[in-house]
């Protein structure tokens, strides 16, 4: 809730920008408003509930300005990777306070893994201790890059295209060092890294390695935490094995689903051909070209990894399938029992899905990411536009006709405000819900989708109505309810998704308005790619109770399809005492009470063909025996308008008018009830809060030609 009668939003400002850089403190808060439990109260570590670790590109930097190279393709030679740059980074979530309607929204992060600790990463898990660690995984996603040692003199190695026999790594492309060990442990493309949950040091879990081999560059695809059986599965860019760790970063097993996968299924196998290892001495390999990086065939390629109901489920890039492998109940060790679980579209374009998640009830959301083109400028690392994220259920009952549990009626979820609203980056991660005040429920443990993405916000058509929540160019994490997918009835699918909280991740690419011209393409806006994995922690982990209640007041119910992700009609609250220095309900005021409420509102949309957007108009009543004759209206939506904002001598019934809503979108508005005599004394008085939280009709409002 942005303001409820006393200025919650500048409250919580205040309080987050003097613990910004305070992680315990941030956490010590978050426990208040989240009730966590005594576990997590007892030995804060770096995360709490909500928060979430995102994993992206670490970026370059120019070359030294007292020696700048002669033309633009000289510079882009002297353009090395940033190693202070920042790979992943703790993002809390708990706090937006206000209703999701698609605003941008500034969360610094609390702390921060840099390229030269972990080097480049995408993939992203946490365990179960009771200071989750961390797990991050090497990647070549964001490119390839090598370099010669200095031959000019000029203290800066010297940035390679094509292999040759003294080539090396560019430094921050792998970690460089584990802190915990005195040897300093050198990371490389096969590396896992372990953050300490309590501490934040880095340390080298694992360097995943087959029949003694190293990878060679193409590093690795994802990595998953089964909590059932305590321990880790990655999968393996390079040789499209999967490989099993226990907790100790210790080799338990190998799974090749290609071959044995494959034959288990009754299909044809592929064997791993060892000699297409890439070789950065070579002259074959071209960081401006993928198809020299030593992946291993797409027809055995392995990438998104989840485990649900005692299976590990697996995308196979080359097939466009999914498929799934028994663990056993005691080892956890891989079973005989490999099948084919459904193919995904392969339309409009073949593209990799690099990250799934399950829900408790076993619906699957696969996420894609855009081909990697990793350019020798930097510029466009993923090829943009085309993701999808998928959402399957299974089929209720099963159709023994068919050849798949699961159904055909495949969800997709809009991601970002580009025309086709497929603006994914290849990560997903479950998160809480949300109440209709903007703050973590962690009583609904799977409200929300948080997805990465590039350029959540860039949309020509509908750049007016987006510029009132903040810039246009915004490459971080979206967040939106768990319900609303692409194939429900227009105006129910949450398309465009205003119904969302975007985060800003990448505040150097960030611009209020679309570029009119092309800067360097490292620093361009319209880059694409550099975000990767996400992952939220959870305060009932993968299991929520059965019992689980959904208190009135949230804005969503986690994957019931029949609960409102927008209250179509207001709501309204209890009567709240307060002194006038403002409180937030659910965490210094009391919870509300729908049988009790001191007053209501209802209302309806209208048209205005002069501006072609929507207005609400809505009439306030309240209770015989609540006293009143103020309104005061606060925290209006981005771009919207109320006709007053502070009204004394208020009627009952009294009408107003909220405008300027474009279809489909969410609007709102906080307002207090109270007596402006008991107001004067100075005393606590009774302010009666209510929170209007309505959705324009989705059909298009037509301005009249002057």
């Amino acid at each position: 809730m942005r303001m409820v009668c006393c200025e919650a939003d500048s409250y919580f400002a205040r309080k987050l920008n003097h613990m910004k850089n305070s992680a315990s403190a941030i956490a010590a808060l978050a426990l208040v408003a989240f009730g966590a439990t005594a576990s997590w109260a007892q030995e804060p570590g770096i995360l709490t509930v909500g928060d979430a670790v995102v994993t992206s590109f670490s970026g370059v930097i120019d070359p030294e300005s007292d020696a700048p190279p002669g033309s633009s393709d000289q510079k882009i030679d002297e353009t090395v990777i940033d190693v202070q740059g920042v790979s992943a980074r703790i993002l809390p979530l708990g706090l937006p306070a206000y209703l999701w309607d698609g605003r941008v929204w500034t969360q610094p992060s609390t702390r921060d893994f840099t390229a030269s600790e972990v080097g480049q990463v995408f993939g992203v898990t946490m365990d179960d201790a009771e200071q989750p660690n961390i797990y991050l995984a090497a990647t070549s996603v964001y490119g390839l890059n090598i370099v010669a040692p200095d031959s000019d003199g000029d203290g800066r190695a010297e940035r390679l295209k094509k292999g040759r026999i003294d080539a090396q790594w560019m430094p921050g492309q792998w970690g460089i060092a584990d802190s915990n060990d005195p040897a300093g442990a050198v990371g490389g493309p096969g590396s896992i890294w372990k953050v300490d949950g309590k501490t934040g040091e880095v340390s080298l879990f694992a360097n995943v390695t087959f029949e003694g081999a190293a990878n060679s560059g193409a590093g690795l695809g994802n990595v998953h935490y089964d909590p059932t059986h305590k321990q880790i599965f990655v999968s393996d860019l390079s040789t499209g094995m999967i490989h099993r760790y226990n907790l100790q970063g210790e080799e338990q097993d190998v799974y090749d689903p290609g071959l044995a996968g494959l034959e288990m299924g009754g299909e044809k196998g592929e064997a791993y051909d060892p000699a297409g290892a890439l070789d950065i001495a070579s002259k074959d390999f071209d960081s401006d070209d993928h198809e020299t990086w030593g992946y291993v065939a797409e027809q055995r390629r392995v990438w998104a990894l989840s485990t649900f109901d005692g299976r590990l489920y697996y995308a196979m890039v080359g097939r466009n399938q999914i498929w799934s492998v028994g663990i056993d109940k005691d080892s956890g060790a891989l079973l005989k029992d490999a099948r084919w679980e459904l193919d995904y579209p392969k339309k409009p374009k073949e593209l990799p899905i690099t990250d799934m998640v399950f829900s408790s009830q076993g619906v699957m959301v696969l996420a894609q990411r855009g081909e990697t083109t990793s350019p020798y400028d930097y510029s466009n690392l993923a090829e943009p536009g085309r993701t999808r994220i998928y959402r399957y259920v299974r089929e209720e009952p099963n159709k023994p006709d068919t050849p798949s549990i699961w159904s055909d009626d495949i969800g997709e979820y809009s991601i970002g405000f580009d025309p086709d609203y497929r603006a994914g980056a290849g990560g997903i991660a479950l998160g809480h819900g949300y109440t209709t005040e903007g703050i973590l429920n962690d009583k609904i443990c799977e409200g929300s989708l948080w997805v990465s993405g590039d350029n959540l916000r860039r949309n020509e058509e509908l750049a007016e109505q987006l510029k009132a929540g903040g810039p246009l160019i915004v490459d971080g994490v979206q967040g939106m309810p768990t319900g609303p997918v692409r194939q429900y009835d227009e105006g129910d699918n949450n398309t465009p998704p205003w119904t969302s909280y975007i985060l800003d991740v990448n505040t150097e690419n960030t611009d209020a308005e679309l570029p009119t011209e092309k800067p360097l393409p490292w620093s361009d806006d319209l880059a694409q790619g550099w975000m990767g994995d996400i992952h939220v922690l959870r305060g009932c982990g993968n299991k929520p109770k059965a019992e689980e209640a959904v208190a009135e007041g949230d804005t969503q119910k986690g994957w019931d399809e029949t609960w409102p992700y927008t209250y179509e009609l207001a709501s309204s609250t209890e009567t709240v005492t307060t002194t006038g220095r403002g409180c937030i309900i659910g965490v210094n005021c009391p919870p509300p009470k729908r049988p009790n409420a001191c007053a209501r509102t209802e209302g309806e949309f209208v048209c205005d063909a002069t501006t072609g957007k929507w207005t609400y108009g809505f009439g306030i009543s309240h209770g015989a025996k609540f006293k009143a004759n103020t309104v005061k209206f606060s925290g209006i939506s981005p771009g919207h308008s109320l006709d007053q904002g502070l009204v004394t001598g208020y009627g009952d019934p009294a009408t107003y008018s909220l405008s300027g809503g474009w279809s489909g979108q969410v609007m709102s508005a906080d307002l207090c009830l109270f007596d402006s005599a008991a107001e004067k004394t100075g005393k606590p008085y009774a302010c009666c809060k209510l929170s209007i939280d309505v959705k324009a009709p989705s059909k298009a409002c037509v301005k009249k030609a002057p």
